[in-house]
């Protein structure tokens, strides 16, 4: 699951920032400055960590052949750790520490004494055993300014993002829904309405869906036209309570996929991509936003269009992760999506050339469009989402097909007319 073969796993981060004129040399020079350094055993680390070239853990040498390959610059972030099996360790001190008392003649040791003769016997078994070596592959496209680092780990993540700044000089932002969301080509109303924008709320459409239901037969409801907002409101908090406070939109995102194409199944017009078609596929987990433990976990040719799931949903459970399938003229691919993070895992792209350097650079290039599919399903999805018809049509459309009632004419209308104002905006 690394860069250059088999399925793809990654977590997507982005440069603040340009690269200096110079950076060809300098960043060589910096990242040899910072490649990994060997754990000895007497160092009381647990940990080192490091870079060294990609593919390669124990290739420590790093020059403009190994980090350099057309617009991409590639490292290996490695970390090793001491790993001495906790019974092995207690053994060996309790029979260390019993030689300790009988040639002294001691009865105990004190605090100090135990410490220290830990750190004598810790010292003696890193000698007999090697440390644990990891090593995670790292692309950073120059040109895009985004960074690819194969690993979901949140710690080893930090521990990345951290040595990249130093190394580099240059901050990194891991995506989330809220970073995608600047990425989106809104409007500044439809930014407004991002600052305030609450999770889907069941009551409301629920409500909606009454009062339909009461005044069918009555004249034909126009659908509702976007408002500007009463007020201008910023988004409030810092930049942290904003990616934490918005992370429901990448579980709603998969709510509005599994929805949609049950009931438009309508292809998306992605600009610069085209046609789109996008599908939940055979893996599904949903879980409650307020007790994260809370999860039901399906598998299947379709699991989707079992009672299961919709029960799931119906009990105010949410999707957090899916399996995705998207298709664009020839190009189809098969994913995992992280709600949350939006992390890419397990995808498979199509492969026409097998070896090579043209190899690696078209499965980088479908790499980009694979990421650039799922930007555009996002931004088409927060234009909807940010929409008025949002609580007008999607929601009360969300309870009846919870429900299982048909959805009237007037509503299917109302919701591609949602569908047709998020294309029109996306050109």
């Amino acid at each position: 699951m690394g860069l250059t073969r088999g399925s793809l796993t990654f977590t997507r981060f982005f440069v603040s920032g340009s690269p200096p004129r110079d950076f060809r040399n300098r960043f060589v020079q910096a990242a040899r400055l910072r490649r990994f350094e060997p754990l000895a055993a007497e160092d009381e680390a647990q940990e080192a960590s490091g870079w060294c070239a990609l593919e390669r853990p124990f290739d420590l040498e790093l020059d403009h052949e190994k980090i350099y390959h057309d617009h991409y610059l590639l490292l290996g972030f490695r970390v090793d750790r001491w790993r001495i099996p906790g019974a092995a360790l207690r053994a060996h001190l309790a029979d260390e520490e019993r030689r300790v008392l009988e040639k002294t003649g001691r009865a105990k040791l004190s605090r100090a004494q135990k410490a220290e003769l830990k750190q004598r016997v810790v010292a003696r078994l890193r000698r007999k055993v090697l440390p644990s070596t990891l090593a995670i592959d790292v692309c950073w496209d120059l040109d895009a300014g985004t960074v690819l680092f194969f690993s979901h780990s949140p710690r080893l993540a930090l521990d990345f993002a951290a040595l990249f700044e130093k190394t580099f000089g240059l901050r990194l932002h891991e995506d989330s829904p809220y970073f995608a969301a600047g990425r989106a080509p809104l409007s500044t109303t439809e930014q407004r309405a991002l600052a305030r924008v609450q999770p889907v709320s069941f009551s409301s459409g629920r409500k909606r869906l009454g009062g339909r239901q009461r005044s069918q037969g009555a004249e034909r409801p126009k659908p509702s036209e976007p408002q500007p907002p009463t007020e201008n409101v910023e988004p409030s908090g810092d930049l942290v309570d904003r990616i934490e406070t918005t992370r429901f939109l990448g579980s709603e995102l998969l709510l509005w996929l599994w929805m949609k194409h049950e009931l438009l199944d309508a292809e998306l017009e992605i600009p610069e991509i085209g046609p789109c078609e996008a599908w939940l596929g055979t893996e599904l987990t949903l879980a409650s936003p307020l007790d994260p433990g809370e999860r039901v976990a399906l598998r299947g040719a379709a699991p989707t269009s079992g009672a299961e799931a919709k029960a799931a949903l119906a009990a105010q459970k949410f999707p957090v992760r899916a399996r995705l399938g998207l298709r664009s003229g020839e190009d189809e691919f098969d994913l995992v999506l992280k709600a949350d993070t939006l992390q890419i895992g397990s995808a498979s792209i199509p492969a026409r050339i097998q070896d090579g350097d043209d190899a690696f650079l078209e499965r980088m290039a479908l790499v980009e469009r694979l990421t650039a599919m799922l930007d555009g399903i996002y931004a088409t999805f927060l234009r909807v989402r940010l929409d008025p018809r949002w609580s007008s049509a999607w929601e009360p459309a969300l309870v009846a097909w919870l429900e299982d009632a048909p959805p009237t004419g007037t509503a299917l209308a109302e919701l591609s007319g949602s569908l047709r104002i998020g294309r029109r905006r996306a050109r």
